[in-house]
């Protein structure tokens, strides 16, 4: 055979390593953009968790004469006494029972939604033991406290403001609208309702900071919104003990955002 008058010609040392430095600079250029899409992505993926939720929620006023569907705390679990879901997570066994939110023996909402999938925000990776185990938690979001209660009012939440039974009782209640679900801290959510205190200035549930420093809230219209917090207290929801529902937070933005759409004075 021929041999070619052109042998082919190598790479150099320095040739490769001047690709392999391009390569590194393009990747490193392109891995924001990759983490901000992989963050959009479960923002959205959020947004439609509460949308469905919402709409669950109105699926429930329509075949119940317009009552919201019951909401509030049953310790222990009590199917004499079905809420939306139930489940106080104080006790690590109730955050991983399925069906505490999708049996209909407990969960109202069972008869609605049946993918555990859409309780759960996906930036929530927050785990409990139980017997030595450990096990993620299977419930993210929680009603607005003064929407459908039902049961013995929690007297930390003090009194003298509405507690909303009716669907159409919520009509021009409020100009901002009426919040519905919240998107919660993984350390600060207990109980099936987000409390909210309308006179002391403290937080009883931190809201969900994980998408980019902001969280998913749904209102009783069924819109949803992505919120981005103003307040570094509620983005880095410090707290010694989450579960005594008592941080204090005066002036904080974001704590009067919500009293503002959460109810009104008798």
């Amino acid at each position: 055979m021929r041999r070619s008058l052109h042998p082919q010609r190598a790479f150099t040392l320095i040739e490769l390593l001047v690709v392999i430095a391009i390569i590194g600079l393009l990747a490193a250029m392109l891995l924001p953009a990759l983490a901000t899409a992989k963050a959009a992505a479960k923002r959205i993926q959020c947004i439609n968790n509460e949308r469905q939720l919402a709409f669950a929620c109105m699926l429930y006023v329509v075949d119940n004469l317009d009552s919201l569907v019951p909401n509030g705390g049953n310790n222990p679990p009590n199917p004499n006494n079905k809420l939306w879901v139930q489940g106080c997570f104080y006790n690590a066994p109730d955050s991983t029972n399925q069906a505490l939110i999708l049996d209909p023996k407990y969960a109202l909402f069972g008869n609605y939604l049946r993918d555990k999938h859409l309780y759960l925000c996906p930036t929530d990776k927050s785990t409990v033991t139980v017997a030595g185990k450990q096990y993620p938690k299977l419930r993210s979001y929680a009603m607005n406290c003064y929407l459908g209660w039902s049961g013995t009012w929690d007297e930390r939440l003090g009194t003298g403001f509405r507690v909303f039974k009716k669907q159409g009782q919520l009509s021009g209640a409020m100009p901002s609208g009426t919040f519905l679900f919240a998107d919660v801290h993984p350390s600060s959510i207990c109980w099936p309702f987000y409390g909210v205190y309308m006179r002391q200035d403290s937080f009883f549930n931190f809201p969900n900071s994980s998408h980019s420093k902001g969280g998913v809230v749904s209102f009783t219209d069924g819109h949803v919104e992505y919120r981005k917090w103003r307040d570094s207290r509620t983005v880095l929801a410090k707290s010694s003990d989450y579960h005594r529902h008592d941080e204090s937070a005066a002036k904080d933005e974001d704590l009067l955002w919500f009293r503002q759409r959460t109810t009104v004075p008798k």
